[in-house]
């Protein structure tokens, strides 16, 4: 069973999704920054082919979605199931964790997205998908020794888009400090402008690329991140050089550590 079906949003006329449909129009009238399609159907293209201003209408509806703004369940059926793709994907990497991971994806998903911090004006989709990949670890009881460093980098874990770039050293089933560092960082990271998005996106696939590949080699100041064979299976996907990725991903490494102290200590490993 799937996270939509877990949600009930796999079908456009479910009862959520219907009677979301049937209140975009009112919420168009309230939000003006929805009036980018007539339909919530034609959502989803839209804000694929809108990246740099989607965010805009994602707050919107996190503001009615959410238990302090609007409250509406409506709402976070729209606002979930635009974030749909990003849960599964997310599901599927935490697949080794639990037989019933659509289920836990999907309640997690739920509520971040009927309590996400709308007011703060963050990247809604890196940051409801970020909490809930953490909210579902912490439920299924993952061990996380790194999560309660208090330096500033290790302070974001209340506001937050699966690196094992460790993994010679690393227990069986064990998260690594990598893993720790890229899904409780970069949302602030990405928020603040330290990073773009594509930035963030690029560290989580090559940390994707580490984990599938099994890299045991560790560069020193990148966590194993610039590996050439995790470059290598990245650039093949962007369609790109293995040398783009790794002056993109150089780059953003760098970021992190002239910005974050505490990233330092996680980089230098």
């Amino acid at each position: 069973m799937s996270v939509a079906t877990q949600l009930g949003l796999h079908d456009p006329d479910s009862d959520l999704l219907h009677l979301a449909r049937c209140s975009w129009p009112h919420w168009q009238q309230a939000h003006p920054s929805l009036r980018v399609v007539e339909d919530l159907l034609d959502l989803p293209v839209w804000v694929v082919a809108h990246k740099g201003t989607a965010n805009e209408v994602l707050l919107s509806l996190a503001e009615l979605s959410a238990v302090d703004g609007s409250d509406d369940p409506a709402a976070s059926a729209a606002l979930v199931w635009l974030l749909l793709p990003g849960a599964c994907l997310a599901a599927h990497r935490l697949r080794r964790w639990s037989d019933r991971i659509d289920e836990v994806v999907a309640a997690q998903l739920w509520i971040e997205a009927r309590t996400t911090n709308w007011r703060s004006g963050y990247n809604v989709a890196a940051n409801v998908l970020m909490n809930t990949r953490k909210g579902v670890l912490r439920d299924l009881g993952v061990p996380s020794p790194d999560r309660d460093r208090h330096d500033r980098s290790w302070s974001m874990t209340d506001l937050t888009e699966d690196p094992d770039g460790a993994a010679a050293h690393r227990g069986e089933g064990e998260p690594s400090i990598t893993s720790d560092f890229c899904y409780d960082l970069l949302a602030e990271a990405v928020e603040t402008g330290v990073l773009s998005g594509d930035d963030c996106r690029c560290l989580l696939e090559l940390a994707d690329a580490v984990e599938v590949i099994g890299e045991t080699r560790v560069n020193r100041g990148s966590a194993g991140l610039l590996g050439k064979r995790p470059t290598t299976a990245v650039a093949t996907q962007w369609g790109v050089s293995r040398e783009t990725i790794a002056r993109r991903a150089r780059r953003a490494v760098r970021a992190l550590r002239d910005e974050y102290a505490g990233a330092e200590k996680v980089l230098s490993a």
